[in-house]
């Protein structure tokens, strides 16, 4: 997934953006500002826009 991506975590009410991306997963943040690490397979693309970077 690329930086920016709307994405939300599966199973949770958590929407969120991606901030970084590397070999070992993906590190997103949510709207509070708190930042989740987690694999791309944990997470789906959102598509809900309130999610500011």
């Amino acid at each position: 997934m690329t930086i920016g991506t709307p994405v939300k975590i599966k199973g949770y009410d958590v929407h969120a953006v991606v901030i970084k991306n590397d070999q070992d997963g993906l590190t997103i943040r949510d709207a509070n500002g708190r930042e989740y690490f987690c694999f791309e397979s944990e997470l789906v693309i959102s598509t809900k826009e309130l999610v500011k970077q």
